[in-house]
């Protein structure tokens, strides 16, 4: 199963950052790749469902993502599911100094095309958390 981790050090406290990403209708303003959701049935919390499309490797793919972890300004995981994918996502949100030390982590599950292509979904997922990281760094220390 592939995976992904990337970190950054954002000068900004945990529960900033939490509030910047915690609300699932503006995750394409931030998430490299996401598309603007297509519905969204809950408030972010364990049990909310997001339809959008994830772009991967220059392909949008319609993707259900599922919450079901949640403590907040200290980690959250989602299970997305699509097409050709299907896995898990964990934010871990951790003090350091006087900002916080972000891990982003994704772990899929790739069946047809996307197995044959596994290479480059694995480089698109790469880009995309980097991409992702930076964004919210931005974001938090604007």
């Amino acid at each position: 199963m592939p995976a992904v981790q990337k970190s950054i050090t954002i000068n900004a406290a945990p529960d900033k950052i939490w509030g910047l990403l915690q609300n699932p209708s503006n995750w394409h303003t931030w998430f490299e790749g996401v598309a603007a959701p297509k519905s969204v049935q809950g408030d972010g919390g364990v049990g909310t469902a997001v339809e959008t499309h994830i772009t991967v490797a220059n392909i949008p793919l319609p993707t259900k993502i599922q919450v079901t972890e949640v403590e907040p300004g200290k980690h959250w995981k989602g299970e997305f599911s699509g097409l050709a994918t299907k896995g898990t996502q964990v934010w871990t949100y951790a003090p350091a100094g006087g900002g916080t030390h972000l891990t982003f982590q994704i772990e899929a599950e790739l069946s047809g095309p996307a197995k044959l292509a596994e290479g480059l979904v694995v480089n698109a997922f790469e880009k995309m958390s980097e991409k992702t990281l930076a964004n919210v760094k931005a974001l938090a220390e604007a």
